[in-house]
């Protein structure tokens, strides 16, 4: 989860179609994408301003989940 300083977390995510090796070892990853790339597709298609944020609100209204990577780590 991204930050824009300390103290000040919040909801913020980083969804990428490639590898992103500049944010390796600066944020953790606790997902992966495995269906809905049609919505992905949507947001990479919403304008944005010079630094790289919607021009207009973008809300996930749902997710579903199909794993839970905690339960099965303590396996």
């Amino acid at each position: 989860m991204a930050n824009s300083r300390p103290d000040a977390n919040g909801s913020q995510f980083f969804f990428t179609y490639a590898k992103q090796p500049s944010l390796d070892g600066v944020y953790p990853i606790f997902g992966r994408i495995i269906d809905g790339f049609d919505t992905l597709d949507a947001l990479e298609k919403v304008p944005v301003d010079d630094k790289y944020r919607p021009t207009r609100e973008v809300l996930i209204k749902k997710v579903k989940i199909h794993a839970n990577p905690i339960a099965d780590a303590q396996r």
